[in-house]
């Protein structure tokens, strides 16, 4: 599988209370063409190397992070629960970051 990324939107959260807004830095990955309910089917399936492989790097470009900063899959980066998994970017906080890819 070759994905291409199509849009990353980096969104400062200095608005937010300040729990929310220390946090480390979030990277949602949203394939396009995905259903609602593929979505759901596929919370706990994402190809979470190949996002790693593949698109992280773009994203950490984008940013103005250096290649090697570290970045982790979390299957609870969104919230207490595994419906909004995420990679989690050790260093840098204050920002959501939502990329969307294409097969």
């Amino acid at each position: 599988m070759t994905l291409q990324v199509k849009n990353i939107q980096i969104n400062d959260r200095g608005n937010m209370p300040y729990k929310d807004w220390a946090k480390q830095t979030r990277i949602y990955v949203w394939p396009q063409g995905e259903t609602i309910m593929d979505n759901l089917m596929n919370r706990k399936q994402r190809p979470h190397t190949t996002y790693k492989k593949e698109v992280i790097p773009a994203v950490l470009e984008k940013m103005g992070l250096p290649a090697d900063t570290k970045v982790r899959w979390s299957q609870y980066a969104g919230c207490s629960c595994p419906c909004s998994p995420g990679f989690i970017v050790d260093g840098d906080s204050r920002r959501d970051v939502h990329v969307d890819v294409e097969a």
